[in-house]
C-alpha cells in the first residue's frame, strides 16, 4: 500500500472536488466485445477436470483458540503471500487472519467511531504491502500492516461501497449505488488521490441494481473487470477506459428486466428467487481462458462456463462432478481468493460428514484406497476439521 505523505493530507477531499475529474460514458463502445450466448436446451452435466486444473487445495481455517472461531458468513476472503484474511462485515465486524496453512494469526477488531475505527466496511485491499480497508463508513480509508496494526486513516467527502486496487494501472476503482442523472456508479482515484476518473452514469430507464456490489469487481492476472446485476455486459478496464468484453445472449430464455423494474422491491425478490429467466446475476470469475457465471432459470441452477479461446459455452445443468479426486462437488464456486484461485467454503462437520458417506459408498477396501491415494488431501482436512465449524476452504485453479 501506498504511504502517504504529509502533502497528501491536505488532499483529504481532492478526489471529489479535483478539477481533473472526468466523466467517460463507456456503454457505446463495440470494440472487442465476445457474445456469450446462453440456450438451455444445450445444457448437460459437467466435470471439474473441463474448467478447471487438476489440484484442488483444502485449508482449515483452525478454530483452536477461543478467538478464531468465524462467523458462518464470511463477505470476502483475500488470499495475500502467505496470509489469509477473512471478512465478517454483518457478524463481529472484523478481519481474522491466518496463516495460508490456516493457522490463527490476529485479528483487526476496530468497531467504534473515534480514530483508527469504524462502523462498517466492504472490502479489502493489499497496496504496497499494506491493507486498504475500503467502503468504510464514517466516510473514510483505513490503512492497516500486513498483520493488523492500525497505521493511518483519511477522511473523505462522500462514502463509497467496496472497491479494488489495480496493480495494472495503480488505481483505486470505488462503486457506489447510482440513483440520479448525473450520477455514476464507479470512480477511480490514483494511489495518490490526485485525480477523479468517472464510469458507468446512471440511466433513470435502466433497471438499477440494488445488491451490495462486493462482487462486481473480478481480476484475472492481466485484468481488471466490473460486471453489475441486470446488466448484461461485462466490462474491462485499459488505458483509462472501461470496454466492453463479454456481452450475453439468452435468446427464448432472457428475463424481461421491465417486468421487475415495475414490481415492487418485495415482490421483486420474489420473482426473482422463484420464477425468474435468465438475467446477469452479477456473481462471475474470469481468467484469460475463460468466463464464470452463475445462473438461475424458474428455480433451476445452472453453471455457464465461456470458452475464451474456441468461442463456445457450456452451460451445465447442477452441481460439477469432481474428477479430480472424487470428493465435493460444488454447485457452484462461490469466491474469488486471488488472480486465478477460486472457490468454495465448507466447514468442518459437514466435510467430515462427507467423508463418512464416502466410506459407506466404496466400501472398506477401495476407501482406504482411496484416502491415501487422490483422496488423500481430502480426507486427511476432513479428519482434522471433523469437530469444527469453522470453514474449509476448497481452492480450485481456474484454466
Amino acid at each position: 500500500m501506498n504511504k502517504l505523505i504529509p502533502l497528501l493530507i491536505g488532499c483529504i477531499f481532492l478526489f471529489l472536488t479535483s478539477s481533473c475529474k472526468q466523466e467517460v460514458n463507456t456503454e457505446e463502445d463495440p470494440r472487442g466485445v465476445a457474445l456469450v450466448t446462453v440456450d438451455l436446451s444445450e445444457s448437460r452435466s459437467g466435470k471439474l477436470s473441463e474448467f478447471f486444473e487438476q489440484e484442488i487445495n483444502y485449508i482449515w481455517l483452525e478454530d483452536k483458540l477461543d478467538e478464531a472461531q468465524l462467523n458462518a458468513g464470511l463477505q470476502q476472503i483475500l488470499f495475500h503471500g502467505d496470509k489469509i484474511y477473512t471478512l465478517d462485515i454483518y457478524g463481529c465486524k472484523c478481519i481474522t487472519i491466518f496463516k495460508m496453512a490456516g493457522k490463527y494469526l490476529g485479528k483487526i477488531a476496530a468497531y467504534g467511531e473515534g480514530p483508527g475505527e469504524y462502523l462498517d466496511f466492504d472490502a479489502l485491499a493489499v497496496v504496497n504491502e499494506e491493507l486498504v480497508l475500503l467502503g468504510v463508513y464514517p466516510r473514510k480509508i483505513m490503512w492497516f500492516s500486513l498483520e493488523g496494526e492500525f497505521l493511518r486513516e483519511l477522511i473523505l467527502k462522500d462514502h463509497f461501497g467496496p472497491g479494488v486496487f489495480s496493480e495494472f494501472d495503480n488505481r483505486y476503482y470505488l462503486y457506489k449505488p447510482a440513483r440520479n442523472p448525473g450520477d455514476f456508479f464507479i470512480k477511480s482515484l490514483d494511489e495518490n488521490f490526485q485525480d477523479t476518473i468517472s464510469f458507468l452514469p446512471f440511466y433513470a430507464e435502466r433497471l438499477e441494481s440494488e445488491m451490495s456490489g462486493r462482487n462486481y469487481f473480478q481480476k484475472s492476472k492481466q485484468h481488471l473487470y466490473f460486471g453489475m446485476t441486470f446488466h448484461d455486459t461485462i466490462y474491462q478496464f485499459q488505458d483509462q477506459q472501461m470496454l466492453p468484453m463479454f456481452t450475453f445472449d439468452y435468446g427464448n430464455y432472457d428475463q424481461d428486466l421491465e417486468e421487475l423494474k415495475g414490481l415492487e422491491i418485495r415482490d421483486r425478490i420474489k420473482l426473482m428467487n422463484g420464477q425468474a429467466k435468465l438475467y446477469f446475476r452479477g456473481r462471475y470469475h474470469v481468467s484469460e481462458k475463460q468466463l464464470y457465471t452463475i445462473l438461475l432459470f424458474e428455480k433451476k441452477f445452472y453453471n455457464l462456463f465461456y470458452d475464451r479461446q474456441n468461442l463456445q459455452s457450456h452451460v451445465i445443468e447442477g452441481e460439477l462432478t469432481n474428477d479430480l479426486d472424487g470428493g465435493f462437488e460444488p454447485p457452484a464456486i462461490i469466491y474469488s481468493f486471488e488472480q486465478g484461485k477460486i472457490g468454495v467454503k465448507i466447514n468442518g462437520k459437514e466435510l467430515y460428514q462427507l467423508l463418512v458417506e464416502k466410506k459407506k459408498q466404496l466400501g472398506k477396501e477401495e476407501f482406504e484406497n482411496w484416502a491415501k491415494g487422490k483422496g488423500r488431501d481430502f480426507a486427511r482436512t476432513a479428519l482434522a476439521a471433523k469437530d469444527s465449524e469453522n470453514p474449509v476452504l476448497i481452492v480450485y485453479k481456474l484454466k
